[in-house]
């Protein structure tokens, strides 16, 4: 009964974990442009003449026609890709921008469709220059006459060969100028778009790869045979593609992938904006099935026991725990069961023989095809009725092709296929199900791709760019040279306020010793500080004798940096990290080392400022409070002076509720010994500039919050940023103890190697 049981029934996929794909590509959002029906874009002239250049050179080397063109280099190909990698970048970098400043996603989207498409319109374009081309040849070497009938014959041959390899020319081509979009995509912009947006808010990579983007046809059998697994485009056929989904939703269905259901059922509204986005990202013909399947990595995490196994006997001979190996163990089990489940039903469905043949025929049919089609090779293979016919019909074609057809190779096919074990069989079930669940996923994205393509508009004349323009909808992706540049006003600022602690002590004990104090300070704390400002957009505004407070601005119409309190942000933790190398050169030379207590507030308006002679001086209330937030209560510091933390900012609340909504004077006091607090609105509005995701950071029995993202600088980099976000403490102002938790928070902004270590290790 329990071997019955084995295989009769699917096993529980809950301990698989496996992952839904969630992702949709629309552009709903956006406006309609002078036509009312598409969205008009208008892209780089650059980008345009460069992609031409780009498209034209590849299609003559991919259609081997070099010789034909003596001005040919291999190298200004190699370099033209190069320069329209970069000028991609720059275009969806201006897309990417608009987008956060706009708070619409679909911006982006729309950037990486409009490219696509037009990627795919040049390539069609330049083959047709490339036909024309020796078409005109033709036509000058007949005007000739009886001079270079030899030539002109050679070229005639030439252009039936590329018209007749048409097929896969373009698909060489476009596979090459669609690697650097790729390339950009997941290269030069990854980490810029991992900073502005979640994850489901990011164009995949494969929809950029998509065989189908170069295909005449998804479901022709040489298309398929070379990218997938041939499947049956005839209706009575069991491996017809719609007949497999079937058979393979039905059997999934059966199992408990998709039946986690909220805990309140009554409570799900049915405008629920999780809900919602599940049905958006549902293939056309929304079985909610398919989101499972078309996560790829799902295809191993459920079927693959054979590379589990491998990897169980790998653990096993390092020795490594218990638990390890049993957790490898029963997800071997699992899958193994799973897979004997499906196998046992497909050969019900008598298509086991025919997916092994699926994979022998893949080394024989092109001998065959043509006169045949590929289907036909399957059907020798797997039908014996079909034999004869399909025999007679090589022996009747043998003439018209020159040629004899043996059929051997196929007869040597099918006695493999009738060999195959149980065990190869079920490994080539495993490699049709990759393949065809791969095949399902590209087919749903393909037509995402295409719907979006079909909905934009390439403008290029000046009319319509005008109109669009003047009705405010074009949206245009172009390169920061292409755009008229204006000084625009400040719209909001953010202050830091560094300040050393204890300066007054350190003046007084390095003269005490004939020491220059002055030169200390410049050398290890102001000079290093002014060199690492225009990676972060930063200003000095000015020094206060211990102390430096700074600026970063943001301008209107500029969102590439509107980055203000992320980049104020990363400037303060590099000025730690700076004090600190110098504090270990100062050790070994027995000279003080420095302490800091940084301050970051942000307000939402532009400052004020006063002219003293030529100076500028900022007027700005960010400076007050970016003044209380650097600063450190003597009490609180002679009570933490001798601890060794995590935290270097802990904020504490001494004054009643009353008096701290009667003023908007900053109450609270402050530990702060190298730390950075940064202010309440500042954390909003970092939260907005950067993508931010939270985890718990477990410390003893407790959990301290974080949040993290990345921070892009002006020189191209990126810098991890942590926020710890804590309740204020309150406390007896008599004896400083304290007595519970306030409902207000504060939030420091981490520099501590272990808590770096631990989000590198979730990320």
């Amino acid at each position: 009964m329990g071997l019955f049981n084995f295989f009769s029934r699917p096993p529980s996929l809950k301990s698989l974990e496996l992952e839904r794909y969630l992702f949709s590509l629309s552009l709903d959002r956006l406006s309609a442009g002078v036509d009312n029906v598409h969205i008009d874009v208008h892209i780089s002239a650059q980008v345009r003449s460069t992609l031409q250049s780009v498209a034209y050179l590849s299609v003559i080397r991919r259609s081997r026609s070099e010789p034909f063109f003596k001005d040919y280099r291999k190298k200004r190909l190699e370099s033209e890709k190069e320069r329209l990698k970069q000028l991609c970048a720059d275009v969806l970098l201006d897309g990417i921008n608009r987008s956060k400043s706009k708070a619409e996603v679909q911006v982006d989207f729309l950037g990486q469709v409009s490219l696509a498409k037009l990627f795919l319109e040049e390539i069609k374009n330049q083959y047709g220059k490339l036909i024309a081309h020796f078409e005109n040849l033709i036509r000058t070497y007949e005007l000739s006459r009886n001079r270079y009938q030899v030539e002109s014959f050679r070229i005639k041959e030439k252009l039936l060969e590329i018209k007749r390899r048409q097929k896969r020319i373009l698909r060489r081509v476009g596979e090459e100028l669609f690697h650097i979009l790729v390339d950009v995509h997941v290269g030069k912009l990854k980490n810029i778009r991992e900073s502005n947006f979640p994850v489901e808010n990011i164009l995949p990579h494969n929809f950029l790869v998509n065989p189908m983007l170069f295909a005449d046809s998804a479901r022709d059998d040489f298309f398929l045979i070379r990218e997938y697994v041939l499947f049956s485009q005839r209706a009575q056929d069991p491996d017809n593609y719609d007949s497999l989904k079937r058979i393979i939703h039905g059997l999934l269905a059966e199992t408990d992938l998709d039946r986690e259901e909220p805990e309140n059922q009554d409570q799900l509204d049915e405008s629920d904006p999780r809900e919602q986005s599940e049905q958006a990202a549902l293939p056309p013909e929304g079985n909610r099935l398919d989101q499972w399947i078309m996560a790829e990595e799902n295809i191993d995490r459920m079927f693959n026991s054979f590379d589990t196994r491998e990897e169980y006997q790998r653990a096993k001979s390092r020795k490594e725990a218990k638990e390890t190996l049993g957790a490898l163990k029963s997800r071997s089990k699992v899958q193994e069961k799973l897979l004997n489940y499906f196998y046992r039903k497909f050969k019900k469905a008598k298509l086991i023989e025919r997916i092994a043949a699926t994979q022998e025929m893949k080394s024989v049919y092109g001998k065959y095809c043509p006169p045949l089609q590929p289907w036909q090779v399957l059907e020798f293979i797997v039908k014996r009725s079909s034999r004869k016919p399909i025999a007679r019909k090589l022996r009747r074609l043998k003439t018209f092709y020159h040629r004899t057809f043996s059929l051997g190779p196929l007869n040597n096919a099918i006695r493999r296929v009738k060999r195959s074990s149980t065990a190869e069989n079920k490994l080539q079930l495993l490699i049709y199900l990759k393949h065809f669940f791969r095949y399902n996923r590209d087919l749903h994205t393909f037509r995402l791709l295409k719907e979006a393509m079909d909905a934009v508009a390439l403008v290029k004349d000046e009319k319509i760019l005008t109109l669009s323009r003047e009705n405010h909808s074009l949206y245009e992706f172009l390169l920061p040279d292409e755009r008229v540049k204006t000084e625009k006003p400040i719209i909001n600022h953010v202050i830091i306020k560094a300040d050393i602690r204890g300066s007054t002590d350190i003046t007084y004990m390095m003269r005490t010793r004939g020491l220059t104090p002055a030169s200390y300070f410049s050398l290890n704390f102001f000079d290093p500080i002014s060199e690492i400002l225009s990676d972060y957009d930063g200003s000095k505004e000015f020094i206060e004798g211990d102390a430096i407070i700074l600026s970063v601005v943001e301008h209107e119409e500029s969102p590439q940096n509107w980055y203000s309190v992320a980049r104020a942000c990363g400037l303060a933790v590099r000025m730690l990290n700076i004090v600190q190398q110098y504090n270990f050169k100062s050790k070994k030379h027995k000279l003080p080392v420095l302490e800091l207590g940084i301050g970051i507030c942000h307000e939402q308006r532009p400052p004020a400022f006063l002219f003293d002679g030529d100076s500028r001086i900022m007027i700005s209330p960010a400076i007050n409070l970016a003044d209380r937030l650097s600063g450190c209560d003597k009490r609180l510091r002679r009570r933490f002076r001798e601890k060794s933390r995590m935290f270097n900012l802990f904020v504490f609340q001494n004054a009643s509720d009353e008096k701290i909504e009667d003023t908007k004077d900053d109450l609270f006091l402050r530990y702060n010994v190298n730390g950075i607090e940064l202010d309440k609105g500042g954390f909003e509005k970092l939260s907005r500039e950067i993508h931010l995701k939270s985890i718990h950071y477990p410390i003893g029995n407790r959990k301290v919050k974080l949040h993290f993202g990345k921070v892009p600088t002006l020189s191209g980099k990126y810098q991890q940023l942590i926020i710890r976000e804590a309740a204020i403490l309150e406390i007896k102002p008599e004896t400083m103890e304290v007595t519970g938790k306030t409902s207000e928070k504060f939030y420091e902004v981490c520099t501590h190697p272990e808590i770096h270590k631990f989000i590198r290790s979730v990320t």
